[in-house]
């Protein structure tokens, strides 16, 4: 969990929803299934709240290169704190990334049964995130490095649980401040009050046409029968 979701919100309608600035430069567009090492939405505050695009996959900034070692796309919320590579940004680099709903998989005879998770309420989640950037030691002073993320995850609870035993960590609008405040270094505090407040979901049987990253369309939410 999770290695899918769902992205349709506009960037308009999430800079919106979270009294953001849009620097996105046009180049977010809906999604029906977000794979790893794609660019998705994040939300960053500095001096103001910013909403841009972070690639999907932790690269911490001591790497090698972009694409040596692991690059994980969840983190667990019980071990973060704790983690050479997310206790720093767990401190330091936290963020959200909204998302409008999940894939998690169960095991039908062999095959890979793909079921669409969504908050019972209106519009996306706020999922709990961690934020690196990485530069080459030879890059040129102005490259822009390249900026990860990984989404933190949490026991399973309610009809989340029927399906996968842990789901997206979210936050709540009365704690967005803070968990997007640098200066809040108390980031283990912070993640024991969001596991107090995990949202309801739907659940619902969706095509196996998921289980291919390449099929991408408003098809893959219908539910279908057994």
């Amino acid at each position: 969990m999770c290695g899918r979701f769902v992205q349709t919100s506009t960037a308009e309608r999430l800079a919106l929803r979270f009294d953001a600035v849009d620097t996105t430069e046009g180049r977010l567009e809906p999604r029906h299934n977000v794979a790893p090492s794609t660019p998705v939405p994040a939300l960053i505050r500095s001096d103001s709240r910013r909403l841009g695009l972070l690639r999907w996959g932790f690269v911490p900034s001591w790497a090698r290169g972009p694409d040596s070692g692991p690059r994980p796309i969840n983190a667990r919320s019980e071990g973060a704190a704790d983690s050479r590579l997310f206790g720093p940004a767990l401190s330091r680099r936290r963020c959200i990334v909204p998302i409008d709903g999940w894939y998690e998989w169960s095991d039908e005879d062999g095959a890979r049964q793909p079921w669409l998770l969504r908050p019972v309420s209106e519009g996306p989640v706020s999922v709990a995130a961690l934020w690196s950037t990485w530069r080459a030691a030879d890059a040129a002073p102005d490259a822009a490095p390249l900026a990860t993320v990984a989404l933190l995850t949490t026991a399973a609870r309610g009809h989340a649980a029927t399906v996968h035993d842990r789901m997206p960590l979210t936050v709540p609008d009365e704690l967005l401040d803070d968990w997007l405040d640098a200066s809040v270094r108390e980031g283990s505090g912070l993640l024991g009050a969001l596991r107090d407040s995990v949202p309801d979901v739907t659940v619902t049987r969706v095509s196996r046409r998921v289980n291919d990253v390449r099929n991408d369309d408003p098809e893959l939410l219908v539910a279908v029968e057994a």
